[in-house]
């Protein structure tokens, strides 16, 4: 874990602990004590916690530098050290913290994969309406290619039953023609008195 975190975690245990220990003045800064220093750069020293296990939560000045290596090497204690039973303590609620940024930075990757999972599927469900109406496109080409061969096919029907009525038509013209002409034929042989080979 990075330092800022470390600090965090250790600013608010030892907040806690000093809150619970309000009668215990080791932990204060000493009264009249002014914690406005220079560092040896001449610039104004900055107060942090420390984040050793020797020294855990207990806050000093150092250079405002940190970590160039080219800062100055002041550093001055403003908390009293801290006794055996605060370090314990402060070291377990360092842990245990440490422990619930752990279960924070799993629980956010697995709400980041659960994520990436719902916009997969969000995705794929748009690339399926995308298809389906694709599909019901076609469908309703493949519908009017139907109808529109019914029609033709319809039409054809219709164009075939008006030429076999017009044969039936004209081959019965025909044979009435061919009868009549028979019948011409017998009735001016006979006013003749033609007669016919048997």
């Amino acid at each position: 874990m990075n330092l800022d975190k470390e600090n965090f975690k250790i600013t608010i245990v030892v907040d806690g602990i000093r809150s619970l220990l309000k009668d215990m003045s080791s932990s204060s800064v000493t009264s009249g004590r002014s914690l406005m220093r220079k560092c040896l750069c001449g610039d104004e020293a900055v107060m942090k916690p420390s984040g050793t296990d020797l020294n855990p939560g207990r806050r000093f000045l150092g250079c405002p530098k940190y970590p160039d290596p080219n800062r100055c090497s002041f550093f001055e204690w403003v908390d009293d050290p801290i006794c055996k039973r605060c370090k314990s303590v402060i070291l377990e609620q360092k842990e245990t913290i440490g422990n619930l940024y752990d279960q924070i930075n799993n629980m956010q990757e697995k709400a980041k994969l659960i994520e990436d999972k719902a916009n997969e599927y969000e995705k794929k469900a748009k690339e399926y309406e995308s298809k389906a109406k694709e599909f019901d496109n076609m469908t309703q080409v493949y519908e009017w290619r139907i109808k529109e061969m019914k029609r033709v096919e319809r039409k054809k029907i219709k164009e075939a039953r008006t030429m076999e009525r017009n044969f039936w038509m004209k081959l019965l013209v025909a044979l009435l023609g061919l009868v009549g002409g028979c019948i011409l034929f017998n009735y001016g042989v006979r006013e003749e008195g033609i007669a016919l080979p048997r």
